[in-house]
């Protein structure tokens, strides 16, 4: 990654920190973009260089899309050939996969705290679990040969993004929860719907 895009990363970031700081101190409706970008150090302008709303510089990055390199891994049959270990490797890129854990872990804690205390953001956390879910059924599509329109790669990946949405709920972002601890929440969430639906698995 080059200078400029570094310089581009951490402005976002300050942006994103400044509005979760500014928020959870004084309340959604009484902080501005223009405090915001004071809080950051740039212009208002510069702001909306990144985000459209204060509301969207308080979401963040989580839930990302699926990272690319793990798409195309999981797309091929990898990175272990068994499906559901493989998807959950892909939906763990989307919540922890990172160089510096620890400053994930905040930011999904602060984060947490601010979906508790302005319920409000819910309805665009929402909203961007539904485009990750619409990437991740093509990935499945792409990997099983289906169709994107079929009702196996879209029910797959509604599941998993129900899984998904359990899991961070349980999650509390300690020190003391690393990725192992993340998957296996997950694997967990994984066979209880297999012990709830296994008996269908049978029938037409």
């Amino acid at each position: 990654m080059g200078l400029r895009e570094r310089k581009k990363q951490a402005t976002r970031r300050a942006l994103q920190d400044a509005a979760v700081r500014l928020t959870l101190e004084r309340g959604l409706e009484k902080v501005t973009v223009e405090e915001i970008a004071a809080e950051a150090d740039v212009s208002t302008r510069t702001f909306f260089n990144y985000f459209a709303t204060k509301e969207e510089a308080l979401l963040g990055d989580v839930p990302g899309t699926p990272d690319e390199e793990a798409r195309r891994e999981f797309v091929v049959g990898g990175p272990t050939g068994d499906f559901v270990e493989d998807l959950i490797t892909v939906l763990i890129t989307s919540l922890v996969s990172t160089d510096d854990l620890a400053t994930r872990r905040e930011h999904m804690r602060l984060r947490k705290q601010l979906m508790e205390r302005e319920p409000q953001l819910v309805r665009g956390v929402l909203a961007r679990f539904h485009n990750v879910e619409t990437e991740l059924a093509a990935a499945i599509a792409e990997r099983t040969g289906a169709s994107p329109e079929d009702d196996h790669p879209l029910l797959v990946a509604a599941a998993a993004m129900a899984v998904m949405r359990h899991t961070m709920r349980r999650l509390h972002f300690s020190e003391t929860e690393e990725t192992a601890d993340v998957r296996a929440k997950i694997q967990a969430a994984f066979r209880h719907l297999g012990e709830a639906y296994g008996p269908y698995a049978s029938t037409d």
